[in-house]
C-alpha cells in the first residue's frame, strides 16, 4: 500500500533517496511508489548563496514566524519557487506578504463591519456561499458586479488548472493579484456607491446585490488562498456569513469546505462583454486621474468631463 502518487522533495537528494525509494518499492512490491516527483529548489540566502552559520546568513524560521507570521513565510516560499529552481529568501519579500495578509484582513473587516451593517437577520442567512453564482443570477447584476464575478470565475478556473499541473507558485500569485488589484482597489471602492446613500447609492436592491457579491468574492478568494495561507484565511472565513455545515463534515471549517469549482465539466459563468466594458471604464477613470494630476487639480474639486462613447458602453456609463 502506497499512501500517495506524488512525492515532493528537493532535487539534491534525487539519487541519494528518491531513486532508492523507487528501486526498493519496485523490488518488494512490483509497483512504483509514486507516479509524479515534484522537485522544489533549495532555500538560499537573499543573494543566492548557500545559507551557512559560518557566513552568518542563516534565516531562522522560528524567528521569522514570530516576527512576520507563519502564513507570510509559507506564502513567500511557495509562490517564490519555480520547480527545480532555488529560492532566494529575503525579509523584504516576507514583509510584503505580511502586508498582503493585513490587506486581506482589512477587506474582510470592511465587509463584516461596514457592508453587512445594513443586512437584516433574514438576509444574513442567505449570504452564505453554497455554490457558484449561476447564469440567471449573474445576468441580473449590474456591470461592476458582472465584471468582478467574471474575473473571479476566470481566476478559479486558472488557479484550479495551475494547481492540477503543479504550477503552485503561479496559482498563488494570481490570487494575490486578483485580491489586491481587482477586489480591493476597484470593487470594494465601487461597492461603497451602492451601500451608502451619500456616495450615490441607488437603493436597497443595489445594496443587497453588492453585499451578496462582496461576500461571494471574499469567500471564494479565501477558499483559493487557503492552501497558501491556512491560518489567516481560516480565521477570516469564520467571520463572514457561511452556509450550515453538512452532516458528513467533521468540523465546520474552511479546511473542509468545497473547492469553488467542483465540476470541471461545467465552466463557471463569465461575460467577456462585461469585462471589456468595465476595462474601458477603468481606462477612462485612469485618464481622468492623470489629467487632474497633470494640471494640479485639488483632490476635492469637481471638474466637468466630456466622454465620447457608443453602444452598450455608452449605456453603462450613462447609468
Amino acid at each position: 500500500f502506497y499512501p500517495g502518487t506524488c512525492l515532493e522533495t528537493g532535487y539534491d537528494i534525487l539519487f541519494f533517496w528518491v531513486a532508492r525509494m523507487a528501486m526498493m518499492g519496485l523490488e518488494l512490491t512490483g509497483k512504483a511508489p509514486f507516479d509524479v516527483i515534484y522537485l522544489h529548489g533549495l532555500v538560499r540566502a537573499a543573494d543566492g548563496s548557500k545559507m551557512s552559520k559560518t557566513k552568518g546568513n542563516v534565516v531562522d524560521p522560528l524567528d521569522t514566524v514570530a516576527e512576520y507570521g507563519a502564513d507570510s513565510l509559507r506564502y513567500s516560499l511557495v509562490t517564490g519557487v519555480t520547480p527545480g529552481q532555488d529560492i532566494p529568501l529575503n525579509m523584504e519579500k516576507i514583509e510584503a506578504n505580511r502586508n498582503f495578509a493585513n490587506k486581506l484582513w482589512n477587506c474582510c473587516k470592511f465587509v463584516t463591519d461596514n457592508a453587512l451593517k445594513g443586512a437584516d437577520e433574514e438576509e444574513m442567512k442567505t449570504l452564505g456561499v453554497n455554490g457558484p453564482i449561476g447564469k440567471e443570477e449573474f445576468e441580473k447584476l449590474s456591470l461592476p458586479e458582472r465584471y468582478i464575478v467574471s474575473k473571479c470565475h476566470s481566476l478559479v478556473a486558472s488557479v484550479t488548472s495551475d494547481i492540477e499541473n503543479y504550477q503552485l507558485g503561479a496559482a498563488g500569485s494570481k490570487v494575490y493579484e486578483f485580491l489586491w488589484d481587482e477586489f480591493a482597489d476597484w470593487y470594494i471602492e465601487i461597492s461603497k456607491t451602492r451601500l451608502y446613500e451619500g456616495a450615490g447609492g441607488g437603493g436597497e436592491e443595489e445594496a443587497k446585490a453588492a453585499r451578496r457579491v462582496l461576500v461571494y468574492i471574499l469567500d471564494t478568494s479565501l477558499r483559493l488562498l487557503h492552501p497558501y495561507m491556512p491560518y489567516v484565511t481560516e480565521q477570516l472565513w469564520h467571520h463572514i456569513p457561511r452556509p450550515s455545515a453538512t452532516e458528513d463534515q467533521v468540523a465546520h471549517a474552511l479546511m473542509l469546505a468545497d473547492w469553488p469549482q467542483m465540476d470541471d465539466e461545467v465552466p463557471l459563468t463569465t461575460s467577456e462583454e462585461a469585462v471589456s466594458s468595465f476595462e474601458s471604464f477603468q481606462a477612462l477613470t485612469r485618464s481622468i486621474r492623470n489629467a487632474r494630476a497633470e494640471y494640479n487639480v485639488e483632490p476635492g474639486k469637481r471638474i466637468s468631463a466630456t466622454i465620447v462613447a457608443k453602444g452598450s458602453l455608452k449605456d453603462e456609463i450613462s447609468a
